[in-house]
């Protein structure tokens, strides 16, 4: 019997329900069927005979513009980037195929033995040390368009991998490009600021408080290739509390719990207060963001559901990093029926042993999903529908 308790159906969460999510919490079921759900019946499906108004209490979902991007079309995409010009290689680089340079000694949980090595093999499955073959097509194909300008938006960055790669590519494609990296961790931020100059590119950090770093985006967000912002991505202006963790954890979660010590995994931390930023506030200039890459260890949904609006009128691309089914299904519930294709996707990986205090604290391998708006025709041939 279906009721309103049943838990992890698909949901439109109200915003205190989206905070707990981390927590593992599974919001109460809404559908069409609701109403008679609740009172006992399993609804039945409509009959071929039924009025078409009968059958609109079913949501469509997808769109028929574009194609799911295959694994056996990996390699023509990720070649599609390919530098001709490799830069050399020092003593403290990896190169890859595409002429990325990345300071392996800053990223403590990388093999060292990367360093001074220039790698000329595609990332297929995975580049062998942080991601996997789809996120490196995310960027790839938000770079194909006929725009001249090119804009990059990196929430949970790191050291700002995607938002170099966006601008790097889509300069080497002639566009106008910059982009805009949020990082809460100050020595992952500056990271960022490190990676874009080892890349050529001109960068920027902005510290301060949420009104102080909303004011320095507005005024500066033109000024340079990229943009590094010291502060949490979330759906208000506010601060939170994030863990203060070592050089080889790239793990950390912001809370709003202003007491507790421990986090989404069940370690206890020391945490620090940081400032927030949201993504109104990141894309108030109205400039179509041709990538949105989120990766928030878990509160991607409370970043993302409340500003679906604001995203389809302004995102061609976006990649989602995550760390748990429940987001993942809830992702797709939530986008298909909003006519945004799921072009490809890894799913993460779980192992269910002990006791943890979140779904995400049982994640041994994130995941990612990546997306594309239908409202954008411009994208790639190998990713929309000639017919």
């Amino acid at each position: 019997m279906l009721n309103s308790d049943t838990p992890c159906h698909w949901v439109s969460m109200t915003g205190s329900e989206i905070l707990r999510v981390g927590l593992g919490y599974c919001p109460p079921m809404r559908s069409p069927f609701k109403a008679r759900a609740t009172s006992g019946e399993v609804p039945a499906l409509p009959s071929a005979e039924a009025p078409v108004e009968a059958h609109l209490a079913y949501p469509m979902y997808g769109n028929g513009l574009h194609l799911p991007i295959r694994p056996d079309s990996y390699a023509q995409i990720l070649e599609s980037a390919r530098s001709t010009h490799l830069p050399a290689a020092d003593e403290q680089f990896l190169v890859d195929w595409s002429g990325i340079r990345t300071r392996i000694p800053m990223l403590s949980w990388a093999p060292q033995e990367l360093a001074g090595q220039v790698v000329t093999s595609l990332p297929i499955p995975t580049d062998g040390y942080r991601s996997e073959a789809e996120e490196y097509i995310g960027v790839i194909v938000s770079t194909h368009s006929s725009r001249a300008d090119y804009l990059v938006i990196e929430a949970g960055a790191g050291w700002a991998p995607w938002t170099v790669a966006g601008v790097v590519l889509a300069r080497r494609a002639g566009k106008h490009a910059r982009g805009i990296a949020i990082e809460a961790d100050p020595v992952r931020a500056g990271w960022a600021v490190c990676h874009a100059q080892d890349n050529g590119l001109s960068s920027l950090l902005i510290t301060g408080s949420p009104q102080d770093i909303a004011r320095s985006v507005q005024e500066h967000r033109h000024d340079v290739d990229v943009l590094v912002v010291q502060a949490a991505v979330w759906h208000a202006a506010t601060t939170l509390r994030f863990p203060t963790l070592g050089d080889d954890d790239m793990g950390g979660a912001v809370q709003a719990d202003d007491t507790g010590t421990m986090d989404y995994r069940g370690a206890h931390f020391d945490h620090v207060d940081v400032p927030t930023i949201t993504l109104s506030t990141l894309m108030a200039d109205d400039a179509t963001v041709d990538f949105l890459h989120v990766d928030l260890q878990g509160q991607e949904l409370a970043v993302i559901i409340p500003a679906l609006e604001l995203i389809e009128s302004q995102v061609r691309f976006m990649a989602v990093g995550t760390h748990n089914r429940y987001v993942e299904g809830l992702l797709q519930e939530e986008l298909l029926p909003r006519e945004w294709a799921l072009l490809a996707e890894s799913p993460c990986t779980a192992v269910f042993d002990g006791v943890k205090p979140s779904l995400t604290g049982f994640t041994i391998q994130d995941g990612n999903q990546l997306w594309a708006n239908s409202r954008f025709r411009d994208a790639d041939p190998v990713v929309v529908r000639t017919r």
